[in-house]
């Protein structure tokens, strides 16, 4: 007589799925994953993957790693006096922890359509924030919207170059920091 495995609580079973498919990510790229790999890696069964997601691109936004608490609404929840300060160093913070993961999935929403457009919506909160700030800047672009997204893909692609290979050093951390930091002040500057 078989006995059937014990059922995994629906957020604990997500959680496993995430996590195996960002320490798959460290290793191969998003293409190469199937459902297979991923919940062999998760110990769970293939069924138990589509009562979370439709398919692999859907997950394409929880993989990031601030998905539970975006870093958006982290520098929302803070002081207005503050917002540029908490934006660079949680952005920082974020590319020095996770520079790997974060690099595996700009590839993948480059070669994956669906992964961009899924990944474009969990983008949306942070465009707005860039367009608010450079909207309210002393001498604002003629378009705030554009803009935004200038900056949001300088600091991805500064943030990637730098912190992409996942070997961060505290120098490079502070030097980032400076770096971005010296970029709003101008910006925002009379």
């Amino acid at each position: 007589m078989s006995q059937r495995a014990a059922r995994i609580p629906y957020d604990e079973a997500r959680r496993r799925i995430l996590t195996a498919t960002r320490e798959l990510l460290l290793d191969r790229p998003f293409a190469a994953l199937t459902v297979g790999d991923v919940m062999d890696r998760a110990g769970l069964t293939r069924t138990v993957f589509y009562r979370h997601f439709d398919d692999l691109a859907q997950m394409a936004p929880e993989l990031l790693p601030d998905g539970e608490d975006p870093l958006v609404d982290q520098v929302d929840r803070g002081a207005p006096e503050d917002l540029i300060e908490s934006m660079v160093t949680g952005q920082v913070a974020l590319y020095a922890e996770h520079g790997q993961l974060l690099r595996a999935i700009d590839a993948a929403a480059a070669a994956d359509p669906e992964v961009a457009r899924q990944l474009d919506r969990a983008l949306v909160a942070p465009r707005r924030l860039l367009e608010r700030l450079v909207a309210q800047a002393p001498h604002p672009p003629a378009n705030a919207r554009e803009f935004a997204l200038l900056l949001m893909a300088t600091h991805r692609a500064y943030l990637l170059d730098t912190f992409g290979s996942g070997n961060a050093t505290p120098q490079q951390r502070r030097e980032a920091i400076a770096a971005l930091t010296a970029l709003w002040e101008r910006l925002l500057a009379d």
